[in-house]
């Protein structure tokens, strides 16, 4: 998994910081501790941490979770401003006193049944306290990649990241779940990572939130906040407890 291997996914991930400002931004309107759910190696974490924040981050990887830490302390952040523990996102801590929970890059997307994502839902809900908010951004299923070749690879992440990182994928539409295979071209050779992803499609997304008791109170295109359209890539959402 890549998660196992925090230095490839931080070579992958660490130059992506477009939804960095945009939940620094919800933290500062929301003001109370956040919970990041699988918050990987704190990519999103210590820089919100950072502004000021207090942040509890989760994460089920202790790969993952050891680099969360010491990414905090190589960036200096305050002792106690941000915390890292293992966690679940289908049994978050039940705190009820979190005012922001984030779930960022499409994080839900690694609970694969409808069992796993409602109690991710109704976990995040005893979670936040009365009004609280819950963001996170999904994909926006792209019909052109659903009906790909498994047989075909194709080039990705060249705006992401400097490695040459290839993928394959097969949908299986009865569970709505893409598994991909990564190829990572690293100095050391290539690697192989297989991943499966939920998708969600957009209206499925609006159901989910109102029968667990959130309304929605934003659905965005990109983290800029632009509109989102049949379009979109991604589905970027803010919800409310209701």
């Amino acid at each position: 998994m890549l998660y196992d291997v925090p230095g490839v996914y931080d070579a992958l991930y660490d130059s992506f910081n477009d939804d960095i400002p945009f939940y620094t931004d919800l933290a500062h309107k929301n003001p109370g501790p956040v919970c990041e759910l699988a918050c990987g190696s704190g990519r999103v974490t210590v820089p919100l941490a950072l502004t000021g924040a207090e942040v509890h981050g989760f994460d089920v990887s202790e790969q993952m979770r050891a680099a969360a830490e010491a990414r905090a302390r190589d960036q200096g952040v305050p002792s106690g401003q941000v915390r890292f523990a293992h966690g679940d996102m289908r049994s978050p801590p039940e705190s009820g006193d979190f005012a922001l929970v984030l779930i960022p890059l499409h994080s839900l997307s690694h609970l694969h049944t409808s069992e796993d994502v409602r109690a991710c839902l109704q976990g995040v809900r005893r979670t936040l306290r009365p009004g609280g908010r819950l963001a996170f951004a999904v994909h926006n299923p792209d019909p052109a990649v659903l009906a790909r070749d498994p047989a075909e690879v194709f080039r990705i992440h060249e705006s992401v990241s400097d490695l040459a990182v290839y993928e394959s994928s097969r949908y299986d539409s009865a569970q709505q779940l893409l598994h991909l295979s990564w190829f990572v071209e690293t100095a050391g050779g290539t690697e192989r990572f297989d991943y499966t992803l939920r998708l969600f499609f957009p209206a499925e997304i609006l159901e989910l939130l109102h029968c667990h008791g959130y309304v929605l109170e934003g659905r965005y295109g990109w983290y800029d906040g632009s509109a989102f359209t049949d379009e979109s890539g991604t589905q970027v959402i803010v919800a409310r407890r209701d």
